[in-house]
């Protein structure tokens, strides 16, 4: 056979075989791992007849890729990942090492008519490779932390609890959390409560959308602010917690007399029908004695109704504000009953004197009067 024969038939040979070029390997390399770019190596050694190497150059790609992951899992959360840096570098040694080792025949391979293998198989493989790695770490950050703890049910609202937290502070906490409405039948919610060492940490599960949205933090404050009147075996810290317990972000107390304490409630002890808001700077028999007065004005208060009372302190002085419809406001009865409950409150033995106004709240509106 002459040479230019032999020339001719190299030619015709090498257009029938398809490689990847360097830029290829590099590109999935970075994008997509260095097992997609050692599969492309190892399609390359097959063309060449090589196909040893071939599987050779996936099982180093493989362990390659897996020590990157082993690499990330090492590196401790609150150091910030690196980014782009780890695959430029690998790309720039997966670029030294084809050169290396099949650089020349690459570049023989194009001098000579050869064609480029299509760009659908490392486009498919990256695809598939990063669905791999991102799916299973989207779905384990949506697994909860929740098997770390004892859970407290208060009406369907729930406290997640180490074990090192009593159940007595835990009743406490739910308990204050059931008085302010915080823990209510048509809004089910959780918090944590973890005992940490010299400090309780308490957070409210919420939506991470939450953690910096100011409306929210400013109400959530006076639950916070609430709590903190509270004494419990440790000082208590505050916090916002994901519903997948796993990211936090601590709050600062805010103790402005901006932010406002919340009501607590509780039904009268001895009438279930009557239920008591107040605030809670009023002492325990304080409260109570009032119970009692409204108990035994049955004509003002009959035991079968269903009423509210709000309690609260106002210019050092006790203020009991009463629901009664504004067109009402003005009907003699309602005068008169309005200013017999003040004078016998006002002649019973309260450390404060009483203030007495109605109000009427909607949805849109909310009006009160005060009777003098």
């Amino acid at each position: 056979m002459c040479l230019n024969e032999h020339i001719k038939n190299s030619e015709i040979l090498m257009e029938n075989k398809k490689i990847y070029n360097l830029k290829q390997i590099q590109f999935a390399c970075v994008i997509g791992s260095p097992f997609v770019a050692g599969i492309l190596i190892s399609h390359n050694y097959s063309k060449f007849g090589e196909s040893k190497k071939g599987v050779l150059w996936i099982l180093i790609c493989t362990v390659w890729t897996l020590a990157l992951f082993g690499l990330a899992m090492l590196i401790p959360e609150n150091i910030t990942s690196p980014g782009l840096v780890i695959p430029l570098i690998n790309g720039a040694i997966i670029h030294l090492f084809v050169k290396r080792f099949q650089g020349e025949r690459i570049s023989e391979h194009f001098e000579n008519k050869g064609e480029k293998s299509s760009n659908w198989l490392p486009v498919g493989l990256t695809v598939l490779v990063v669905a791999l790695i991102f799916i299973p770490v989207i779905l384990l950050d949506r697994i909860s932390n929740v098997n770390d703890y004892l859970r407290a049910d208060f009406n369907g609202n729930g406290v997640f609890y180490n074990h090192e937290m009593t159940i007595e502070e835990v009743n406490k906490l739910g308990n204050i959390l059931i008085r302010t409405d915080y823990f209510n039948s048509e809004n089910l919610t959780e918090v944590v409560f973890e005992d940490c060492d010299s400090v309780i940490d308490l957070k409210l599960v919420t939506d991470k959308d939450y953690f910096n949205n100011t409306e929210y933090l400013n109400e959530m404050q006076s639950v916070f602010k609430h709590i903190s009147c509270y004494d419990f075996s440790k000082p208590v810290r505050f916090n916002f917690m994901d519903e997948y317990l796993k990211t936090e972000k601590r709050i600062i107390l805010n103790q402005s007399d901006s932010i406002q304490y919340l009501m607590e409630s509780v039904p009268f002890v001895q009438n279930k029908n009557f239920r008591l808001f107040y605030d809670i700077m009023i002492p325990e028999n304080e409260r109570l004695k009032l119970q009692d007065l409204i108990l035994r004005l049955k004509n003002l208060f009959p035991h079968q109704y269903q009423i509210n009372f709000m309690y609260e302190i106002v210019d050092d002085s006790y203020m009991l504000s009463l629901y009664v419809p504004k067109v009402d406001w003005n009907k003699p009865q309602i005068m008169t009953d309005s200013r017999l409950l003040k004078s016998r409150l006002n002649q019973a033995d309260f450390n404060k004197p009483f203030r007495l106004r109605l109000y009427e709240h909607t949805e849109t509106n909310y009006e009160e009067y005060e009777i003098k």
